[in-house]
Formats: C-alpha cells, structure tokens, sequence
C-alpha cells in the first residue's frame, strides 16, 4: 500500500512538472509570439525589414552625435550583465564613479552639480536602455555642436538644438504615474538622430547598412 502510494505521488509529481515546466511556458509562448510578436521577440527594432537592435538594449554609442547611456561595466556586452562586484563605499567603485564623472564633465562641458547620479553609475543590467530626463537634456549642447560640424554648418545648432529638446520631451516615459520618475529610451533617442540626418543629407541614407 505505502508503495503504491508513493508511485501515485512520483508519477503526480512527474506530470505537474511536465505541465508547469513544459507544456504552459510553450503553449503561452506561442500565443503571445502570434498575438503580441513586438513584446514576445524583445522589442526589436527594425530598418528595412531587418532587426538591426532591440529598444530594450543600450550600446556604446561612442560617437559625438549620439546621446550617452549610463555606464557598463560588461561594456555593453549581451552577453554578461551586471554592475559592480563590491559595494559604493568601496574603494574602488568610487574610483570608478569619479572616472566617470570626470569623462562625462570633460566630454558634455558641463558642471558637475549637474550631473545626475544615474549618468556615472553603472547600471544594474550593464545594457540599461532608460537615461534621466536631465540626463538626456545636458547632453543636447554637445550633440547640436558635433551635428552641426559633421553638417559643415548647413544645419544651425539651434534648430539642431529645438529638434533635440523636443524629441527628448516627445519621448520621454514614466516608471510609474503621476509620481514616478521620467527617463527617456537612448536608443530611440538615437534612432531620431540618425533620421535627423538622414533627412537632412548629413548622413546618407544606407547609414543602417
């Protein structure tokens, strides 16, 4: 009898992994791959029909005209994640915060009182998409500036300027209603770039290529 019931248990055991660790994850799988495709493949981002990124993923972006991401210590890599191995108060993290301070006051011209937080710290992903809304507005100088010389002063920096501002205000988004904090995607920052100039011949058109 004790046998028979421990068989019974097992063989229950054994079918409500199988449910819950096979057949629900593939059948729900299937159902929002087909009815919500964008959210089930990672929110890629397509040019001509080819996924050239992800919205959900930030690169290096190491040109002049493109809007910086918080740091990463994987060096955007996809392929690891993660921030720092030891704590703040470390000697070491804080080497790193002040390295990092130092490059973006150094490269955006700007104070260091107005610097967010966020833009020196590693983020918990090393591929975070989000920047502050400050975050994304202190960098507009430096950016219009780059666009207008790569543009051989066709473009002036206050139209660069307006265009800059206005698709940081556009986009921005909320971690949470009415009192959650504003960020912005720099990927789709740098996506309306890379459109600006294309659209006006600063770039030419296969930029995606």
């Amino acid at each position: 009898m004790v046998k028979k019931n421990i068989l019974k248990a097992f063989a229950l055991a054994v079918i409500i992994m199988f449910i819950a660790g096979f057949v629900f994850p593939v059948v729900t799988s299937l159902i929002t791959e087909h009815t919500l495709p964008y959210y089930s493949n990672g929110h890629p981002v397509k040019v001509n029909g080819r996924v050239i990124d992800s919205y959900l993923l930030a690169e290096a972006f190491n040109e002049s005209y493109f809007f910086q991401p918080r740091p990463s210590t994987t060096n955007y890599s996809f392929n690891d994640s993660g921030s720092y191995s030891t704590s703040l108060s470390n000697k070491s993290t804080l080497n790193n915060l002040k390295e990092n301070l130092n490059k973006f006051e150094k490269r955006n011209n700007v104070s260091e009182s107005k610097i967010p937080y966020a833009m020196i710290s590693a983020s918990g992903s090393g591929v975070d998409y989000a920047v502050p809304l400050k975050g994304a507005s202190i960098q507009v100088n430096r950016i219009a500036e780059s666009i207008n010389k790569l543009s051989n002063n066709t473009v002036s920096i206050k139209s660069i300027e307006n265009f800059l501002n206005s698709t940081i205000i556009k986009d921005k988004q909320s971690n949470f209603p009415v009192l959650g904090s504003q960020y912005d995607n720099v990927v789709e920052l740098n996506l309306a770039v890379i459109n600006y100039m294309e659209e006006h011949n600063i770039v030419k058109k296969s930029f995606f290529n």
